[in-house]
């Protein structure tokens, strides 16, 4: 649970705000993970930010979620 909170603190530190669509959905993505403890592995896009996040919310108690907020690259 502190590390699904400490996830969403650091994204609302770098600006994002937390009414934003991509912020609830991972909110929630999180809160399946504490409440189920399946892992998930996968990208949300933060597309009026330019970026996205690279997600790693594991099954093993001995490994740590991450996130990786990444700036989105323009082709």
């Amino acid at each position: 649970m502190k590390e699904g909170m400490h996830i969403l603190l650091q994204i609302r530190d770098a600006g994002v705000t937390d009414k934003c669509q991509p912020f609830v959905d991972l909110k929630e993505q999180i809160s399946e993970w504490v409440n189920n403890g399946k892992a998930w592995d996968g990208t949300i896009e933060f597309a009026e930010y330019g970026r996205y996040a690279v997600i790693s919310l594991p099954k093993s108690a001995n490994v740590y979620a991450s996130l990786a907020f990444k700036r989105s690259r323009r082709i």
